[in-house]
């Protein structure tokens, strides 16, 4: 099942390649198609991005003008290859668990009425580079969050669902989950640890106040589409979101 990674990136060359690095250990166990979309980057990750495609098979790249995370993910949607069946996303600061994809798409491929799997994650304030896992004495906290590395999406649904939502300049991917889970999509949830969530100070979400204002126009444009359309129930995975005072 080709899988299609979407990773988004701007301005990132330090961490790029470890979220790269996440997705290549995975090796031939994964027929995976690594899509990197460049916002505009102004420093040297085109630099890193050409480097990680001439020493590794599977990579591709998409540049565009900067226009916003929202904008990048809607541009890997359009360089999807015919033959990707299987679609998710990785951010550029970011690591992909190494047990990622064995168990979910396994659930894919033998239960074909199921159009999305939905795992845990890791939110943690380091992540070691050689490892690519927290180490011992890191903060971290696995939770079932709203996040779209959470989900492995069939092609099928990624296309009824649409685009992401450019006027929000975050939470468009808590709008795009809830639009997922509005349209009676047929879902497992699993225990699978599906990424790294690495908390740090460039973190766009680190603003909590704006954070707060976008994740709220998220959950409004849910009700207000629900309310207009009684066809639509949001049927979910458990999200619980409790993190350390640390992590905050």
């Amino acid at each position: 099942m080709k899988t299609t990674v979407i990773v988004p990136v701007y301005n990132r060359p330090d961490t790029l390649p470890l979220a790269v690095r996440s997705l290549l250990a995975h090796g031939a166990a994964v027929d995976l198609d690594i899509l990197i979309v460049d916002d505009g980057s102004t420093d040297e990750t085109p630099d890193v991005i050409a480097g990680l495609i001439a020493e590794h098979d599977g990579i591709r790249s998409v540049r565009r003008e900067n226009g916003g995370v929202a904008a990048a993910r809607n541009t890997g949607l359009a360089h999807l290859l015919p033959e990707t069946e299987i679609v998710t996303f990785l951010d550029s600061d970011d690591v992909m668990a190494a047990e990622r994809f064995d168990h979910d798409l396994v659930t894919l491929r033998d239960r074909p009425e199921i159009e999305i799997t939905y795992g845990d994650m890791v939110v943690t304030d380091r992540i070691d580079p050689d490892t690519l896992v927290p180490p011992t004495d890191a903060v971290t906290r696995r939770v079932t969050s709203v996040h779209l590395s959470c989900a492995l999406m069939r092609r099928g649904l990624v296309e009824r669902i649409g685009l992401f939502d450019e006027t929000l300049v975050q939470a468009e991917d808590t709008d795009y989950i809830l639009r997922v889970f509005e349209s009676r999509t047929r879902f497992v949830q699993t225990t699978t640890l599906s990424h790294y969530y690495l908390r740090h100070p460039g973190n766009m979400t680190k603003n909590t106040d704006a954070m707060t204002r976008y994740f709220a126009r998220a959950v409004l444009l849910s009700l207000q589409r629900r309310r207009a359309d009684a066809s639509l129930v949001l049927d979910k995975p458990s999200f619980a979101i409790e993190l350390p005072r640390e992590l905050i």
